[in-house]
């Protein structure tokens, strides 16, 4: 067996879709773009693993997302995926990698495991109904219709807006912000930004701002996924500056798009962020509760490893109560 680094060749290239067409034959992820996208036109350039920039401390590492680990259906149960994954390890300290992290499935958790990685917790689930009914077939489907009216939002008059521009450098101090009050956080800049969210090469998200005295004091990312034959409101990202004066200004942010949720006739908004932070509590506020884990479609396992000596806070990276993570921060959605 040889594994050995792409050499960002079209061949390779070519090589590595036709294996992910096998897999995910009706993914995105088999298309050029997706893969120039993902590989090769982000933020930090070309990528042999995927580079993302961590604060910790208000202090900035080079990281990696562990993503998109497919191994071929006709070599499967000899031990590829497991080498693969102990090769990342060399690899990334070869690059000045300071850590790897990621949100494996459950197929290959254990492998991530027995090679040194450390599960830090699951994520949590926060899960806001909507047109509930629209999730279930008759009779359940009529039960429930009544008691929508309870879930249903109302926003008054707000300085909310939605964004259709190019990322700009009022984003980056929401970023640094939030990197003062949070101790570990995926860097939001406005390239990242940009990147993840404007240039996807087939998915479309909404931007709704939030402006106080002509000022960006937030923002919040949205899209609706097909899970399981579902529509499903998925709140990517939401962050504000903790110096906003209207205290109910985020609120009114969230409350904005479960209200576009609602006249899509989506049944359900669903989230993930860290219960230590604001933005968790305002989600609470308006109506996301936490998942009990057994009732998780995915576990959402929250893996870490390959932490360099250098990292001075190393046992606190194995904290989640650490982490401002929402599912932005990864690649499924």
């Amino acid at each position: 067996m040889i594994i050995e680094e792409w050499k960002n060749s079209d061949m390779e290239k070519d090589e590595i879709l036709k294996i992910m067409k096998k897999v995910y034959p009706d993914s995105e992820l088999i298309t050029s773009k997706y893969f120039d996208w993902q590989y090769r036109n982000g933020p930090y350039g070309i990528a042999k693993i995927l580079p993302m920039k961590l604060y910790i401390d208000t202090k900035i590492i080079m990281s990696s997302l562990s993503c998109n680990s497919i191994v071929d259906p006709d070599f499967r149960n000899k031990g590829i995926f497991s080498n693969l994954v102990s090769n990342i390890l060399k690899l990334i300290d070869k690059k000045e990698i300071s850590s790897i992290y990621g949100i494996p499935n459950t197929k290959s958790y254990n492998i991530f495991i027995k090679n040194g990685f450390d599960e830090i917790d699951q994520l949590p689930l926060l899960v806001r109904p909507l047109k509930l009914s629209n999730y279930f077939p008759h009779p359940i489907k009529k039960l429930i219709k009544p008691f929508e009216i309870f879930w249903k939002v109302k926003i008054e008059n707000s300085n909310i807006e939605l964004f259709t521009e190019k990322i700009n450098s009022d984003f980056d101090k929401i970023n640094t912000d939030l990197s003062r009050r949070v101790l570990i956080m995926q860097k939001r800049d406005k390239e990242f930004l940009q990147w993840r969210y404007k240039e996807h090469p087939s998915k479309k998200y909404e931007i709704h701002i939030l402006k106080e005295n002509t000022q960006l004091k937030g923002y919040i990312i949205t899209s609706i996924a097909d899970i399981k034959g579902k529509k499903i409101g998925v709140i990517l990202d939401f962050v504000f500056d903790s110096t906003i004066e209207n205290k109910e200004g985020p609120k009114n942010l969230v409350k904005k798009v479960l209200e576009r949720f609602w006249d899509k006739d989506i049944p359900l908004a669903i989230a993930t962020c860290g219960n230590n932070s604001q933005e968790n509590q305002i989600l609470k506020r308006v109506g996301f509760k936490e998942t009990p884990r057994f009732l998780k479609p995915e576990p959402l396992y929250f893996i870490i490893g390959g932490i360099s000596s250098d990292v001075q806070n190393i046992e606190k990276m194995k904290e989640f109560k650490n982490w401002f993570f929402t599912f932005g921060d990864y690649d499924v959605f």
